[in-house]
């Protein structure tokens, strides 16, 4: 969505009401710029209490109420918006601004045909853009959201032809490139969206989110050198992404670069200590370096977190085996299989410990319930093999 435009393509309107109706907004602008929208939307209101013609409190309320996602607001304040932008447009006795009046028409328009598609009332929303070109031609914004219209709708053909049309235009360019990107990888034309992306990050390159949507499609792809690059572009762009860096984590893992990974996990937790399986995967890593303690540390932060993860109860069953605790492992392993009664691998597990525990005759049936599940004999312990099969 885009940003809600400067003030200043307001100020011939708000000339005709005068210093105090420019001051009430000014304030109501500088509430937004401090991110206090509820005081901002109540100096607005308060200046259609004296000023109920103010095209820029009511269009400025109606952007407000749309990014706030209050749809049914948006549309009250931007059909206001029309009714004050026609009452001038069409006033003979305002001959001068005619001009003015036209496109503060189309803006409008606009703005309620970005509102119906968010309600996704797609025929509403074209005839509202269609309206806005016929007010404003010259606007190729208005293509370009006619395109995100049929993209939503999926209706991807149609999207193109409008995207196609306005590619060439040199600020409309990066965004038609990105989302025909979009619209291939919508329908998983995977070469085509990768074509696409890779024009907008040659001809674009702090376009950041091409980046993102590129490495996407090479992970999809198993080209997972070229992703991990594709996301180290990104992060060079926005170090804060918790998602990326965790996409790039799990690729470092995929290639066998654990100290990177850990590095990846470790950072997509400073950021959000709350993702449960950021803990779970940086767990599986250590696990997989051979750092069982570690890991089992990690187990125990996502299990605080998600108490229901039964892959990781039994993850961590398994690293407790390792460490030689057989007891607390098969607590876990219990547990976890208990929530999972058919995963093969957690009762290969507790086929293990039992061995250990010397329960050979509990130690056997697992063993046989996990091949009966699917696990390949080939794939167990000579151990398991030798006592039970």
């Amino acid at each position: 969505m885009r940003t809600i435009v400067s003030l200043l393509a307001y100020t011939s309107v708000l000339n005709a009401f005068g210093q105090e109706s420019l001051s009430l907004i000014l304030a109501a602008e500088n509430q937004l710029l401090e991110g206090d929208t509820i005081k901002a939307i109540a100096t607005y209101k308060s200046v259609l209490e004296d000023f109920p013609e103010s095209y820029s409190a009511t269009k400025r309320l109606s952007e407000v109420y749309y990014y706030q996602q209050d749809y049914h607001n948006a549309i009250l304040y931007s059909n206001i918006t029309i009714e004050i932008a026609q009452a001038h447009f069409y006033d003979e006795n305002k001959p001068d601004n005619k001009m003015q009046y036209k496109t503060d028409l189309a803006d409008a328009h606009h703005l309620k045909g970005l509102i119906r598609l968010q309600q996704r009332r797609f025929r509403d929303a074209l005839k509202e853009l269609e309206v806005a070109t016929r007010f404003d031609p010259l606007n190729k914004a208005v293509i370009l959201d006619r395109a995100m219209v049929f993209f939503t709708a999926n209706k991807l053909d149609s999207a193109r032809f409008y995207l196609h049309s306005v590619k060439s235009k040199p600020e409309m360019r990066s965004k038609a490139l990105f989302s025909l990107g979009n619209s291939y990888y919508k329908e998983k034309n995977l070469d085509s969206a990768l074509f696409y992306y890779e024009q907008v990050t040659h001809s674009y390159p702090l376009f950041k989110t091409a980046y993102r949507y590129k490495g996407m499609v090479l992970t999809t792809l198993q080209s997972y050198r070229g992703a991990v690059e594709a996301f180290s572009t990104y992060l060079k762009l926005d170090s804060l992404s918790e998602e990326v860096l965790f996409r790039r984590a799990v690729l470092y893992n995929e290639l066998g670069e654990m100290s990177n990974a850990l590095q990846d996990w470790t950072r997509v937790i400073q950021l959000n200590d709350q993702n449960e399986e950021a803990y779970r995967n940086r767990g599986l890593t250590y696990f997989q370096a051979g750092s069982f303690n570690k890991a089992i540390e990690d187990f125990d932060q996502a299990l605080e977190l998600q108490p229901e993860q039964a892959y990781t109860e039994i993850n961590r069953g398994y690293s407790y085996y390792l460490l030689n605790n057989p007891k607390q492992a098969l607590t876990d392993l219990n547990h976890g299989i208990e929530k999972m009664p058919r995963y093969y691998f957690g009762y290969y597990f507790r086929s293990l410990v039992h061995l250990r525990l010397k329960n050979k005759k509990q130690a056997c049936k697992d063993a046989k319930r996990a091949a009966e599940l699917g696990m390949q004999e080939s794939a167990m312990d000579d151990l398991v093999l030798k006592k039970c099969f």
